[in-house]
């Protein structure tokens, strides 16, 4: 007796940065190919791909677009919403068409996924003068903090020194993988702008790898911050560490909105922090 492999439907996070839309496209596209057809989204940044196994001989191909991003790709949108294409899933900033249909087809011609990658692209020279400025700032303000270490309460200095190194070094798993997917040839650049057309299994696994650290940073230093208000009874150390989870919380939520939830938050983040903690 063959027993027949079961099928589940599946639920995948989605850590594609705003500049990977062209790289999404591929992942879902990819995962057709296996069987697994994208049914709805989770998050105001697509952040969970929900997929349903559905095998198909004939792979699909789907289209992701921006709204409000521009006014022809905004007319397009509506154009195929009155006509016959098939939406997936939409919230307020994005909408996916399965291309199931010639308007949708259209949609997707090489002019405006390009004009599309352009306007969503990382500005070159901005985005490196950017990250140069919050690094140099981020290694001399933690090379400061370890010379004070023992200046005020060494334990809330420990706490806040840990959570400094594993915010830059988690940064750094992400911007490695960005990093090594432009030498590979990955990123493609067009009039100053950078995006992505595909990612690399190493970009990949360091982004997983990034996202774990994240989470691990969050529960380690909720703990750690719990366990030192309890043992610590002092109100000036109970002041600094709602002071950091204050200001953790404050620049997240603007970056996010400012940033569409990319990993240059965790940077900004550790800079505002660290460089706050001296006043």
């Amino acid at each position: 007796m063959i027993k027949k492999k079961k099928h589940k439907n599946k639920i995948v996070y989605n850590n594609y940065q705003f500049y990977e839309i062209a790289a999404l496209t591929g992942f879902i596209e990819k995962q057709t190919t296996e069987g697994y057809s994208l049914y709805g989204t989770m998050g105001k940044f697509l952040d969970i791909l929900k997929f349903c196994y559905a095998k198909t001989e004939v792979p699909k191909s789907y289209a992701i677009f921006r709204k409000h991003l521009d006014e022809e790709i905004d007319e397009k949108i509506e154009n195929v919403k009155i006509g016959n294409g098939e939406i997936i899933c939409q919230n307020n900033l994005y909408i996916v068409f399965e291309n199931a249909s010639s308007e949708v087809g259209e949609m997707k011609s090489e002019m405006m996924e390009k004009k599309q990658n352009i306007l969503l692209g990382v500005p070159i020279k901005k985005s490196i003068i950017f990250v140069s400025m919050l690094f140099v700032i981020s290694v001399i303000s933690l090379v400061l903090k370890i010379l004070l270490i023992e200046d005020g309460n060494l334990h809330f200095n420990l706490l806040s020194l840990g959570l400094y190194l594993a915010l830059i070094i988690t940064f750094l798993f992400y911007f490695i993988g960005d990093l090594h997917d432009i030498i590979s040839g990955k990123g493609i650049s067009i009039d100053g702008k950078m995006y992505f057309s595909s990612r690399t299994k190493f970009k990949d696994i360091l982004f997983r790898i990034g996202d774990i650290l994240k989470f691990g940073i969050l529960l380690g230093s909720v703990c750690i911050s719990v366990a030192l208000l309890l043992n610590v009874k002092d109100v000036v150390i109970a002041i600094n560490v709602l002071r950091m989870w204050l200001i953790y919380c404050a620049i997240s939520y603007t970056s996010k909105l400012r940033f569409q939830r990319s990993y240059i938050s965790l940077l900004l983040i550790e800079v505002f922090l660290i460089t706050l903690s001296f006043w």
